[in-house]
């Protein structure tokens, strides 16, 4: 499994355990919900 893999299932972890869908988080963090869905899906990686 690669880092990205890794980090989209902890994401999606994390978010699930807080209540949370898709669309709660992307607004939170400013971002759109399909580019948190790559993210969970390991397709996408979030640049810091």
């Amino acid at each position: 499994m690669d880092i990205r893999s890794e980090f989209g299932q902890r994401v999606q972890e994390l978010r699930t355990r807080s209540g949370m869908t898709q669309e709660m988080l992307a607004y939170r963090a400013g971002l759109d919900r399909t580019y948190i869905s790559g993210v969970e899906r390991g397709e996408r990686l979030i640049l810091l």
